[in-house]
């Protein structure tokens, strides 16, 4: 029995099939549209907390200033600028944390605070316009070499203490990313490794954003108690505090240069990620997940942060004096600018019911690791201090 065709379809055209579209990495960043809310939210605020060159005066800055002129000096020192040092890092963090948490930030702020981390990268290159050889030469080895050490001693404290805690592997690997390397962004790159869950990234990034913003408020103290040079301080913050903004910020905090000398630091912690990642996943994953077989390249690839070549390339040419004064000058504030709505964008992100909702045993395994670190790179650094190496 034989079949023929219906004639209609045998006759019909054949038809094409859409083509799937993939998604490119342009595509996934917000629209213009969609992030002017929370862009233009953002320079708002950083231009009422203050910001150089800007010729606004009712600024908060200023406001403080003002209120340590007319308020009786504690120990011949006013309350907010020399004691408390409110500048542009702590006004801008402070008020953009209090936006979120007591007033609230609208939905439409979200896609534009997304870019906090552009604006955080855009400022380290342009940090590269503020250094010359000599600077390389004056942080030196013995400094490059303290930084190391601390990305993989502080990995394996973490990595210790969770064992200590019997807490899960996932988990261990995230706090562990983070507290040794540059904080959110290291949680990040290694949580699909590790297959970690939405709450343990939760409770990673809450005690990360707790203890970094302990830092930026407390370590200026120890540093001016124990009368730090500015250089020595932008070491130990670029070896004991996590996040990468937060490094950033804590030097700013105490001082300009030691801003600069934490910045720069901090890019050969920066540099370490791939190498961190990789140490943390085989020390500290299961046999099963560790047997698989992964792609050192490919890790490398995707993790290393390439902005780290425009730090890089600023650098050399500022050092081949491809910089009149003039644009050097220019470059430092434009560099101030996109630290200030950075730190602004992070107090708007930070949100305390999130550390609520993450529990304490994370918050609290991270602050202990953190302690430890921050305590045992104060040590060798006052060591070194006594022997005349820093």
């Amino acid at each position: 029995m034989s079949m023929e065709l219906n004639p209609t379809l045998a006759q019909a055209a054949p038809v094409a099939l859409p083509k799937v579209r993939k998604d490119s990495v342009w595509s996934l960043v917000p629209s213009f549209q969609e992030s002017l809310p929370g862009a233009l939210a953002m320079i708002i605020i950083a231009v009422f907390c203050g910001l150089p060159g800007i010729p606004w005066p009712f600024t908060i800055q200023n406001l403080l200033s003002y209120i340590d002129q007319i308020l009786p000096p504690i120990y011949g020192k006013g309350l907010f600028v020399d004691l408390l040092h409110f500048n542009y890092v702590v006004i801008g963090l402070v008020v953009g944390m209090v936006i979120r948490n007591v007033i609230g930030v609208p939905k439409s702020w979200e896609p534009g605070l997304s870019f906090t981390p552009v604006l955080m990268n855009a400022g380290i290159i342009m940090l590269g316009s503020q250094y010359m050889l000599r600077d390389l030469i004056k942080i030196g080895g013995r400094s490059v070499a303290l930084i190391s050490v601390m990305v993989f001693a502080c990995a394996a404290i973490v990595i210790i203490i969770g064992r200590i805690f019997k807490m899960k592997d996932s988990l261990v690997a995230l706090l562990s990313a983070g507290f040794s390397m540059c904080g959110v962004s290291a949680v990040v790159a290694i949580a699909p490794m590790v297959r970690a869950k939405s709450e343990e990234v939760a409770y990673a990034i809450a005690a990360l954003i707790t203890f970094g913003v302990a830092c930026l408020f407390l370590l200026p103290f120890v540093g001016r108690m124990l009368e730090l040079s500015q250089y020595t301080f932008g070491i130990f913050s670029a070896a004991g505090v996590p996040n990468s903004a937060q490094v950033i910020a804590t030097g700013f905090n105490y001082g300009f240069e030691a801003g600069k000398v934490a910045g720069f630091a901090n890019i050969g912690r920066i540099v370490l990620i791939p190498a961190g990642v990789l140490f943390i996943y085989f020390a500290t994953l299961s046999k099963d997940i560790r047997s698989e077989k992964i792609s050192y390249w490919e890790v490398i690839k995707e993790k290393f942060p390439f902005f780290v070549f425009g730090f890089v390339g600023v650098w050399v040419a500022n050092i081949l004096h491809f910089f009149p004064k003039p644009a050097v000058y220019a470059m430092e504030t434009v560099m101030i600018w996109f630290f200030t709505l950075c730190f602004v964008g992070i107090g708007l992100q930070t949100k305390f019911a999130d550390v609520k909702q993450a529990g304490i045993g994370g918050v609290v395994m991270g602050w202990v690791a953190g302690l430890l670190k921050v305590g045992i790179t104060l040590a060798i650094v006052v060591i070194l201090m006594k022997f005349k190496i820093f």
